[in-house]
């Protein structure tokens, strides 16, 4: 996106809340990488449907916990997630 829209890009930089619905966005948003599942981003509000291999944010052991009961939990549209973070509030532990 920086490259693609830079001035929208900085200003998304600034909110101080996106909020993003969707597997497809929730994608694009963490560059559909397999990141570790407890990696944290930036202050987002996200609404999806599991739909793909990319989850970020859960609690340490969490992803392995979800795979014992069922392996393909981020695949099969049985989940859904309402994900939220915000590194301000964070900062004011």
């Amino acid at each position: 996106m920086a490259a693609d829209a830079p001035d929208l890009y900085a200003n998304l930089q600034g909110a101080d809340l996106v909020l993003f619905k969707g597997d497809l966005n929730y994608r694009k948003l963490v560059g559909d990488r397999d990141w570790d599942h407890t990696v944290l981003g930036l202050r987002l509000c996200s609404l999806r449907t599991l739909k793909a291999n990319v989850q970020v944010g859960l609690q340490p052991g969490q992803a392995e916990k979800l795979t014992s009961h069922e392996p393909d939990w981020m695949t099969c549209s049985k989940y859904a997630v309402i994900q939220f973070y915000s590194s301000k509030a964070e900062q004011k532990d």
